[in-house]
């Protein structure tokens, strides 16, 4: 699962490692972005462009659309034919930027504490969930949306959660928007992240609430 996230980067860093083609986008660091929050989604067109979508997948047929908030995250093996997220497999599949993500470990001895987990990459680069996204449209009424996609945990994981984002390769990230890459090779795409990539530590408890959004969030606890 992945129900927090960090992009700690500003849009000139997005736009130098994506490589984007939109100059005017405008975006802040978020160190604790939580559902129903907008936030940069990278989809391909003509080329490679940013846009705000909310968290939260809403397909184009649901009547309601607080089903969002019940599709933050979107199972690697049921995407391809799960009727919530399909149509979006075949034809809206995008890169979410991030620095980081949160679990929250449960204690042995206590199953109602939990220790907020940050996990990112060692070098402590921008990589790129893989997504869906989707827009909703009623009357006058139009929602860009998406959801993260998550598999298994690794072994390095397993600890703090049974399930994992995707975190895309990034010489794969072109071939997730490729409109001609078949199915099977999407599908071999969704995997675990590599454990020798990632680092994990404790942080502080502020971001167990997402009015707290400040640097302070990623900090390492120190004993």
């Amino acid at each position: 699962m992945c129900g927090r996230y960090v992009l700690a980067q500003d849009y000139e860093e997005l736009k130098k490692r994506f490589g984007l083609e939109l100059s005017d986008f405008s975006m802040k660091p978020s160190y604790n972005i939580a559902p129903g929050q907008a936030n940069p989604v990278i989809s391909n067109g003509s080329g490679r462009t940013i846009k705000a979508m909310k968290w939260g997948l809403i397909p184009h047929w649901a009547k309601d659309p607080r089903i969002a908030y019940k599709m933050i995250n979107a199972r690697s093996e049921t995407v391809a034919e799960k009727p919530s997220y399909r149509d979006a497999f075949k034809s809206k599949r995008c890169l979410i930027p991030a620095s980081g993500f949160y679990e929250w470990q449960k204690s042995a001895s206590d199953p109602k504490k939990k220790t907020p987990i940050h996990i990112r990459l060692k070098k402590s680069e921008l990589f790129a969930f893989a997504g869906l996204w989707s827009l909703w449209k009623r009357e006058d009424v139009e929602i860009l949306t998406y959801t993260i996609i998550t598999t298994d945990a690794n072994e390095y994981l397993k600890e703090f959660h049974d399930r994992m984002p995707v975190i895309l390769n990034q010489s794969d990230e072109s071939k997730w928007l490729d409109h001609q890459t078949p199915s099977d090779e999407l599908q071999s795409l969704l995997v675990p992240c590599a454990e020798e990539r990632l680092e994990a530590y404790e942080v502080s408890k502020l971001v167990n609430s997402p009015e707290n959004n400040t640097e302070e969030c990623i900090q390492r606890v120190v004993e």
